[in-house]
């Protein structure tokens, strides 16, 4: 680094020191036996203490200053090794392409002098960035990647890891820069490390134009860590400069603000630091706190350069405010009246003007954003009915349940409320949809409306678990779809079957499957009807009900692949028909089950039953008993089928 004096256009350390070069402040630590030095006891170690606070309240200048001083005072002192590395954190927080000819020489010197100090992957991580800054790939490659391998368990491995995807993200390397900001940000060992990548990432994020990544990584920092930026208050600078010329004006005016609540020193320039933040704060549009901070400004910096500057700005932001009639205009200005006037008459009129003047731009959200404010005000209602009609033009069905569900009282046309039912019937609120149902199949006087309200009350109530109402509006579903021979309302006899069912109603039960038979047969639907009158039949010992139904339930499973029910119904014929000695249409359904996927018991369990029919039938069984033992699961239906076979052997 060059003298101060013959800085033509400083971008380093801006500071009148001279900094002493690096070959003058290697000192070693110990003598030639390895003992401990002689030095002015106590003098130094105060230094090191007035050294180690000035980097804990980063005065990183002061200390720089301070360290050479102590170096040239105290050459033999035995805290050599800790003020040479707070020396090389020092500049790291400055302008590290003036300084990084010094960062290389110190930090190579070190790593030779301390290999296996605890520190080493630190100051690898700094050689690596300064010869990043030398435009020297390799050289930065090779300590970033060192430290990666050798020190995976440092906190500077995760930030190795974005470093190399902040300097190598073009070409070739571009492809992996994404996936190595990831994996640095989720290793990352502390807070401070994940705001410092969070940094780097957000600026690869803009650089590749995709700024909502960027902004959610930096309202990340700012709400976990915003503390971060104190620490680096030059560089932090710089780069909030960097994302509001990007168009991140809002994040950028928080993060300047906590900077200048939390300046750590004179570093950068509090007041030019407060002015930007005005100006960012008014490039979001966040005219409130652009005005706050120009107040903030004006009370600091009363008798500043600047001070007129701003109060010009803020003249102007509150002349538009007070006189600007547009939409937004007007909405800043009720806006700059809530937020100071709480609890007044003006306040209040301000909410609901503003309500107002929202309503009248479309944007009902914003005005129910209001309504804790604006209690009883009609203009809630209107808005939750606006946007609830506009949902359901939208067939946008669950915005339109949500909006219903907030404001049950919203007026609606006759046309919307089957839409509507249908929305909240779809999300299962069924509870919500009977009251939209309700009185309308009654009420309609076109008998095919009354038809679609009769057919959507008995789905309805079927869900509600109200069986009585489900079978009385299923039964007028039925008679006035089959009267006006509408077949997309046939299908309701299943849930009146079903409900007729659990009200044990076997008259009506036998009346809808009739129907059903008729005009559902081959829908899958069947299944379910058929399977519960084979269960009421098996009980009733009534063997042709059983075949009907069985049989049924099997050509059903053919047309739809649909084999759910075997073996209960297979089982269920098979018992059947040898109860009434049918013996060869028995062995057929067990030799058809046998070819379904069904598991080893109940393979166990079809083959000792064929071959029992065999033998009662006076035919050879001893093949089947066999098949049945060769199975290789253990249970009672192979024990029966080895007992079988032992009788036929005699044994």
């Amino acid at each position: 680094m060059n003298d101060y004096a013959n800085q033509a256009k400083p971008k380093g350390l801006n500071f009148p020191i001279k900094i002493i070069k690096n070959k003058e402040l290697f000192f070693k630590d110990l003598d030639i036996d390895r003992g401990p030095l002689h030095y002015d006891e106590g003098e130094d170690f105060e230094a090191y203490n007035h050294i180690k606070t000035l980097i804990n309240n980063h005065n990183h200048i002061e200390a720089v200053k301070a360290i050479d001083e102590t170096l040239i005072a105290y050459p033999q002192t035995i805290f050599t090794k800790d003020l040479l590395l707070y020396r090389l954190r020092a500049l790291e927080h400055f302008d590290s392409v003036e300084n990084s000819d010094m960062i290389v020489d110190m930090g190579i010197k070190w790593i030779k002098k301390y290999p296996t100090d605890s520190n080493v992957p630190e100051v690898l991580y700094y050689l690596g960035n300064a010869y990043a800054d030398m435009k020297i790939p390799n050289e930065a490659k090779y300590y970033f990647e060192r430290t990666i391998s050798e020190y995976p368990e440092s906190r500077y491995m995760p930030l190795s890891k974005m470093a190399l995807a902040k300097n190598f993200n073009t070409g070739s390397d571009s492809s992996v820069a994404s996936k190595r900001f990831a994996q640095a940000y989720q290793e990352a060992k502390d807070l401070d490390s994940a705001s410092a990548i969070a940094i780097e990432w957000s600026k690869f994020r803009l650089q590749n134009h995709d700024k909502e990544q960027a902004q959610k990584l930096l309202e990340t920092m700012l709400k976990v860590n915003p503390s971060y930026i104190t620490k680096y208050p030059i560089k932090s600078y710089e780069f909030l400069k960097f994302i509001a010329e990007e168009q991140l004006f809002l994040i950028a005016a928080q993060l300047g603000e906590y900077l200048y609540d939390n300046l750590p020193n004179d570093d950068v320039s509090a007041e030019d630091l407060l002015n930007n933040v005005s100006l960012w704060y008014q490039g979001a549009n966040a005219t409130q706190d652009a005005h706050r901070i120009n107040k903030m400004f004006l009370q600091e910096f009363e008798h500043r350069p600047k001070a007129e500057e701003v109060k010009d700005r803020d003249d102007k932001l509150l002349f538009a405010l007070a006189q600007d009639e547009s939409a937004d205009s007007k909405i800043e200005k009720y806006d700059y009246i809530i937020g100071n006037y709480a609890n007044s008459p003006e306040q209040e009129k301000a909410l609901s003007l503003k309500a107002q003047t929202l309503f009248g731009e479309g944007k009902y959200q914003e005005v129910l954003a209001l309504k804790d404010m604006l209690k009883n005000d009609p203009i809630i209602g209107e808005s939750y009915n606006a946007l609830l009609h506009q949902s359901l033009k939208d067939n946008d069905c669950k915005q339109a349940s949500n909006y219903y569900l907030q404001y049950p009282n919203a007026s609606l046309q006759e046309s919307e409320k089957m839409p509507l039912f249908d929305c909240l019937y779809a999300l299962a609120l069924n509870k919500q949809a009977a009251q939209i149902s309700q009185n309308m199949a009654q009420s309609s006087k076109d008998v095919e409306q009354k038809l679609a309200w009769l057919y959507r009350d008995t789905l309805n109530f079927a869900k509600l678990g109200d069986e009585k109402s489900t079978a009385r509006a299923g039964r007028d579903t039925l008679t006035l779809a089959k009267s006006l021979k509408k077949t997309q309302y046939y299908d309701v006899g299943f849930t009146l079957f079903n409900t007729l069912s659990s009200l044990d109603d076997k008259e009506g039960m036998l009346q809808t499957y009739a129907f059903l038979k008729e005009t559902q047969a081959d829908n899958p639907k069947m299944l379910q009807v058929n399977l519960a009158l084979l269960k009421n039949a098996e009980s009733q010992k009534d063997e042709l009900d059983i075949e009907i139904y069985a049989k049924d339930i099997l050509r059903l499973q053919n047309l739809t692949n649909d084999t759910a029910d075997s073996p209960y119904v297979d089982f269920a014929l098979t018992q059947s028909y040898i109860r009434t000695q049918r013996f060869d249409e028995a062995i057929n359904v067990l030799d058809k089950l046998l070819q379904k996927d069904i598991n080893d018991d109940n393979k166990q369990k079809a083959l000792y039953l064929k071959g029992s029919v065999l033998k009662t039938s006076g035919q050879d069984s001893q093949a089947a008993f066999e098949q049945c033992v060769n199975i290789n699961y253990e249970g009672a239906w192979k024990s029966l089928c080895a007992q079988a076979l032992n009788i036929l052997k005699g044994n």
